[in-house]
């Protein structure tokens, strides 16, 4: 056992990545730009468009040249091209107009031409775009139309025709609906991604909270009781007095530079990880000689090889032994405490004792208890406080950890 009393401690702790919930998490991603979506349905309009009038013409069996486009003809090539301009808005019902249309074009001796690529097309975008009930209607309405054409035997369209064409609009639907299923799982992975580090800024948030309270709390307490001690001696004492005032400028200014570096985090202004010492086992012999200058002598008792305790750990445990001397100097009117510290292997045990007069802050409405209890359970420790038996008050804690996970 090592008996610290105070000052055998360094006053520099382990380093502790103070940013990783930071606003550079969404940056790091990057996505190729892409064209909006009005945009492609226009080009993809537009060669529709284009394609039906550049290859379809009125037929003729005398001759197979294409022949100058009639009024039917063109509202026809029209009715199953130009849909396609906003054929994302409603992918279905694009294609069943469309299919009506070429069917009728076809139905009444014209050439298609291409337009039975473009309706392939207009299968793709329905299962890329529709939900199953659509797609399946849409296939419906293909095979129908494929039906009708091969029974009247259009343009020499049979059954092996049908058969073949009614494959190539098959795979059409498959792959547009694959396409469909893959944006939908990486959208549920991009939201993911977003929920988990919407979470972790909630969980730094509640972190920056606790130890702003922490160093809030503890040097408040710090300075209330060397304030009151200095006015007390300020006549009777002035040497006192004016070592008490120095204890409070000197606190102050340590609160001050926690502070800015907890602040310094939530300003990050390009979203970079901010580091900065974080406090832990280390450090106890340094808190200890400040709640000594405060007038609270402390004793600080340290078994087994801390430095071996993981740095998250030893954050929490320096937390709650500084969460508990401040209770004890705001609210328990004692002379001495006492801090034990051990490791065992796996567990690292804390007892903080002092000899006032047991309150230990339960009854003062604050929520130092509460944060020393989330504390250790955040790696599935226990702690209690209360009062002890003769006078005084007591806070045990136990922190488990994994001997390995050291760093």
């Amino acid at each position: 056992m090592r008996r610290v009393h105070p000052g055998r401690y360094a006053t520099s702790g382990p380093w502790t990545d103070a940013g990783t919930c930071g606003p550079s998490y969404g940056a790091s991603v990057k996505h190729a730009r892409r064209p909006a979506p009005w945009v492609a349905d226009i080009v993809a309009g537009s060669v529709a468009v284009a394609t039906g009038l550049l290859t379809t013409a009125a037929g003729d069996e005398a001759s197979p040249a294409y022949e100058p486009f009639d009024l039917t003809a063109l509202v026809l090539v029209l009715l199953a091209t130009a849909p396609y301009l906003l054929r994302r808005r409603a992918p279905a019902i694009v294609f069943a107009g469309t299919c009506l249309a070429v069917t009728i074009l076809m139905l009444s001796g014209y050439d298609p031409g291409l337009l039975p690529v473009v309706l392939v097309f207009g299968a793709y975008s329905v299962g890329a775009e529709d939900r199953v009930r659509e797609v399946v209607v849409s296939g419906a309405i293909a095979l129908g139309a494929l039906v009708v054409l091969a029974v009247a035997d259009v343009q020499e369209f049979g059954p092996g025709e049908m058969v073949s064409t009614a494959a190539v609009f098959v795979a059409a639907f498959a792959v547009g609906w694959t396409m469909q299923s893959r944006r939908r799982l990486i959208e549920l992975a991009e939201q993911g991604k977003v929920a988990v580090a919407q979470q972790a800024a909630a969980h730094e948030r509640l972190r920056i909270a606790q130890e702003l309270h922490d160093v809030v709390a503890h040097s408040l307490g710090v300075i209330a009781v060397q304030a009151g001690a200095g006015r007390r001696v300020l006549d009777a004492d002035p040497v006192e007095a004016r070592r008490a005032f120095d204890n409070i400028g000197q606190t102050s200014r340590a609160a001050l530079t926690e502070i800015r570096g907890l602040l310094g985090e939530v300003r990050n202004p390009d979203g970079t990880p901010a580091y900065r010492p974080a406090p832990g086992l280390a450090d106890l012999a340094r808190l200890a000689n400040q709640v000594t200058d405060a007038g609270i002598d402390v004793t600080l008792e340290v078994e087994g090889d801390v430095e071996r305790v993981p740095r998250g750990v030893g954050l929490a445990a320096y937390r709650i032994v500084q969460e508990a001397l401040t209770n004890t100097l705001r609210h328990a009117s004692a002379h001495h405490a006492v801090v034990r510290v051990g490791n065992d292997g796996d567990v690292l045990a804390i007892d903080v004792t002092d000899d006032g007069r047991g309150s230990g802050g339960a009854g003062g409405g604050g929520h130092g208890l509460v944060g020393m209890r989330e504390r250790a359970a955040v790696y599935g420790g226990s702690l209690s406080a209360g009062p002890v038996e003769g006078g005084g008050f007591r806070v045990l804690a136990r922190l488990p950890f994994d001997p390995e996970a050291v760093g």
